[in-house]
């Protein structure tokens, strides 16, 4: 029984630190979905604008926000945030950097089709992969 609960334990703490991530997933367009404050959640059933990721190098890049149209274009804002990814304490981390201002978020999960970040206010954004709605030209 003691080696059963050992191991689980094991799994559990390495489950929990995951940070082999593949950080090329972050390229593209995100559409928030939802942000989970300590005071409630507020759940996004659509946006104006959306969040362009582009990976520069291993592990920098840069952040935009976009506004999509039903013509598939693209209104490029002027905001500009230049991010670093940074490995600490067996996390993820982004560290994201403007002319106003500076702030790290915790990567908490990263897939093909899902973002999760959280940032020093404990508050969790969670992210899908953009995805333009389809209008049919006649």
């Amino acid at each position: 029984m003691k080696r059963l609960t050992l191991l689980w334990l094991v799994l559990v703490m390495v489950s929990c630190h995951k940070t082999d991530y593949d950080l090329e997933q972050i390229n593209g367009y995100w559409e928030i979905v939802e942000a989970q404050t300590p005071y409630g959640t507020k759940q996004y059933k659509m946006s104006k604008s959306v969040d362009y990721f582009y990976l520069e190098s291993d592990s920098t890049g840069l952040r935009k926000k976009v506004q999509p149209s039903l013509l598939g274009k693209h209104k490029i804002t002027e905001s500009n945030e230049n991010f670093t990814f940074i490995t600490k304490n067996d996390s993820l981390k982004i560290k994201f950097s403007s002319p106003y201002d500076a702030w790290k978020e915790h990567v908490l999960e990263l897939t093909e089709n899902k973002l999760v970040l959280k940032n020093n206010q404990s508050i969790i954004y969670t992210y899908k992969r953009f995805k333009p709605i389809e209008v049919e030209q006649q």
